[in-house]
């Protein structure tokens, strides 16, 4: 009976890809579980037989904070984030995102004033 090694909690399926390559390196009959519409179902990684459950759970452990450290140094070089940056220099960091992203803060502000009127509504019905 096939089990569930991981479930990934993001969109993000490259994860699955890296771990489900690995498995087929150590020879591990595994297949993947794309996610469902709306997020109502996570994408995971499932192994066919049961034997292979406690390697393929090895080769997991060991691999995972490879990856977390191939995922980080994607990240920095792609947005050119450096953590051993001076304070001054995260926030440039910042704000030059915030620059590049400035379509985005209309509909921020949008939602806010979206929850201030929802929540003002609440409020004053039950407040009489």
């Amino acid at each position: 009976m096939a089990k569930r090694l991981f479930s990934c909690s993001s969109s993000n399926v490259e994860e699955i890809d890296y771990f489900y390559a690995r498995m087929n390196e150590a020879n591990i009959e595994s297949y993947e579980v794309p996610g469902s519409a709306f997020g109502l179902s996570k994408p995971s990684l499932w192994i066919k037989n049961d034997e292979d459950f406690p390697r393929a759970k090895e080769i997991f452990k060991a691999h995972e904070a490879e990856y977390a450290q191939l995922a980080r140094e994607k990240y920095q070089k792609e947005t050119g984030y450096n953590p051993d940056a001076s304070s001054d220099e995260k926030w440039q960091f910042f704000w030059r995102n915030l620059y590049e992203k400035r379509a985005l803060i209309p509909f921020i502000i949008i939602g806010f004033v979206f929850l201030y009127w929802y929540f003002d509504l609440f409020f004053a019905i039950f407040s009489q």
